[in-house]
């Protein structure tokens, strides 16, 4: 395997994804396809797609590829589609365009159900009128993505009791994207105030559970 270019005009780095998750959009922001990368050349890959929510990709589509490295960090990449299948895309000519530092941006897929009861109004605390139903959708040291069916407003503050890490966690929400799916809402959420020993848990998380799904996807090859 190769590996693809990480600086503009010093030539090639040595930058190993295999394995490491990935999205592609199109160029307008929108997100096709999610999944991890299943080999990489000089400056091409394959990815192996697990989910589609966009239009179907033909050769020659400019698309923005965006590689989840624990090492890394977050890598974003210009490319062309250079063919499609039912599971799996073809992409070449990859040009770097951004690199965000490591614990900022790292961030690890997941499908973890939650319950919402309480809003955050100021400094009081609120129950809902009903239970909000989530989904999280990726984890980072800094926020949430999760889907919902309900319609959530930016800037709302939401308090989550998150479960996944080796203690709960006392988050408050603040929404401040939305993406329109199939059936569902897709939110994205930065943590409000967060303190040292919450990111800390968070990153903690992040990078196990990316261990643990790197180790996955080993050994179903």
């Amino acid at each position: 395997m190769g590996a693809w270019t990480a600086i503009t005009r010093g030539g090639w780095a040595a930058v190993a994804h295999d394995l490491d998750r990935c999205r592609v959009f199109g160029v307008e922001g929108e997100l096709l396809a999610e999944g991890f990368v299943r080999e990489q050349e000089a400056s091409s890959l394959l990815v192996e797609a697990e989910h589609f929510s966009g239009r179907w990709l033909s050769p020659g589509d400019p698309v923005v590829v965006e590689v989840l490295s624990a090492v890394q960090g977050e890598c974003t990449f210009d490319a062309a589609v250079t063919w499609s299948e039912a599971r799996r895309i073809g992409l070449a000519g990859l040009r770097l365009r951004e690199r965000l530092q490591k614990r900022a941006a790292v961030r690890v897929p997941v499908e973890l159900p939650h319950r919402v009861l309480e809003r955050v109004v100021g400094t009081v605390r609120e129950p809902l009128e009903e239970p909000l139903d989530i989904v999280v959708l990726d984890v980072s040291a800094y926020g949430l993505r999760f889907r919902t069916r309900a319609e959530v407003e930016t800037g709302t503050h939401l308090a989550l009791t998150f479960t996944a890490t080796r203690r709960p966690l006392d988050l408050v929400l603040e929404v401040v994207r939305v993406q329109e799916l199939r059936s569902d809402h897709a939110y994205g959420s930065r943590l409000v105030d967060p303190d040292e020993r919450t990111t800390d848990a968070l990153f903690t998380f992040v990078l196990d559970e990316q261990r643990r799904q790197l180790a996955e996807r080993r050994d179903s090859f």
